[in-house]
């Protein structure tokens, strides 16, 4: 007869599968049924911006095709990996229906990333410690409203968030090639996942088999560095010249677009003097870097809670946010069971985040389609969302810090090297 411990697994892998599959029908039944959905989500500054946006990488991609270099409309500031990448999906949708096979590859994106969060559980870093299932972990993921709208919006967040979970994932079963591999993707495809690289190389420096960490983060980082290197160099093969990281992460770091987020930057550059705008943008950038260094010196012995705080600060202070990355780092939370205790504020943060989800719509529609409103309506409650992340990020950061104290008095609440 087969253990109990077996039969679990084979329980847990079953539910599984199901949560997997009825995610995939989900998103490509949703799509089916309103055709003209992914289209109007694609204009909501909620759901995308100009640094992910669907529609301007069609832009880009129209140019490429054309011969021309797909940076010179101003248009498209996404990188050219994903250029080559949608012209070979573009190719291969022909046989098929163009839509349904884009669903379909953004569909199995989001269970590509949910498994690599199922991997993450699984890997010895959290195997003695309390956790969700999996199915429950996937699910949390695949079927979280806000993924699901950001999937259905074909935001290009969606994939260099799976890079990065990838190279986290791959980090935590000491597969470091590929940790490597894919940390260079997600870097290229996002200039903010450097701000995860001090933390991992606390993983890399923790890992449990290395004879000699110091060796083994020297021989990670060169490999970083060469993929990266790789990946500019196909950058450059792509475009015909350098000057696509200026559109790229350039422009990210210049924040030369003012259209309205999730964020706080906007606002504050719309009602600037041009002349000052320079002088503002580094002390904004400084803003959002500025945590990870006390972060990951505090977190040290919990490099993986740390990577998890990180995205969550990075979700409010970045340039170009949108409400997929609160997704990723509820995900990122889903891997902590173990801190759920000690949360005194989930509930209230929830509301008010829900409140934010509900009302900015209007509000953008109010000030944008009706005339009746202005910019302070939907900067407002964009000002709410990030006081409802800001709770979240404290209130599990304290709980965390609270386990760690207390492990010290019992072991058995010790959180140290998650």
């Amino acid at each position: 007869m087969p253990s109990i411990d077996n039969a679990s697994q084979v329980s847990n892998y079953g539910k599984t599968k199901l949560v997997i599959l009825a995610s995939v029908v989900l998103r490509l039944g949703v799509v089916e049924l309103f055709p003209a959905l992914p289209a109007l989500l694609q204009h909501r500054p909620e759901i995308t911006t100009t640094a992910t946006s669907f529609k301007q990488l069609k832009e880009g991609l129209y140019l490429y095709r054309a011969g021309q270099d797909a940076y010179d409309g101003g248009v498209f500031h996404q990188s050219p990996l994903l250029l080559v990448l949608f012209n070979y999906i573009g190719r291969i949708s022909l046989i098929f229906s163009p839509e349904l096979f884009i669903g379909l590859f953004f569909a199995c994106l989001d269970v590509v990333t949910a498994r690599s969060f199922c991997s993450i559980a699984r890997s010895p870093r959290l195997a003695d410690k309390q956790r969700l299932p999996q199915w429950a972990i996937a699910a949390i993921y695949l079927l979280n409203p806000i993924i699901i709208l950001t999937n259905i919006a074909r935001s290009t967040a969606l994939i260099s968030n799976a890079a990065v979970v990838l190279a986290i994932a791959h980090t935590c079963n000491e597969n470091f090639l590929f940790s490597a591999l894919f940390l260079a993707l997600g870097v290229q495809l996002n200039f903010y996942v450097v701000y995860i690289i001090p933390p991992l190389i606390l993983l890399w420096h923790s890992t449990p088999s290395a004879g000699n960490p110091k060796g083994l983060v020297l021989k990670n980082t060169l490999t970083f560095c060469a993929f990266s290197a790789l990946f500019i160099g196909a950058g450059i093969l792509i475009t015909g010249s350098c000057g696509y990281l200026s559109a790229t992460t350039g422009f990210t770091l210049k924040f030369e677009d003012l259209l309205p987020n999730m964020g706080l930057w906007w606002y504050f550059f719309l009602e600037m003097f041009d002349f000052f705008r320079p002088f503002f943008t580094h002390i904004f950038q400084l803003y959002s870097l500025i945590y990870v260094f006390p972060i990951t010196i505090r977190l040290q012995k919990q490099p993986l809670f740390a990577i998890t705080t990180i995205v969550g600060i990075t979700a409010i202070s970045k340039s170009y946010p949108e409400i997929g990355d609160l997704g990723l780092y509820i995900s990122f939370l889903s891997l902590f069971k173990f801190i759920f205790p000690n949360v005194q504020y989930a509930f209230f943060a929830g509301l008010v985040i829900l409140h934010s989800f509900v009302l900015a719509p209007n509000f953008y529609h109010l000030w944008i389609y009706l005339g009746s409103g202005n910019a302070n309506f939907f900067y407002a409650i964009t000002l709410v969302y990030t006081i409802g992340l800001t709770i979240i990020i404290t209130d599990t950061l304290r709980a965390s810090l609270q386990l760690e104290f207390d492990g010290g008095k019992n072991p058995e609440k010790s959180v140290v090297q998650i």
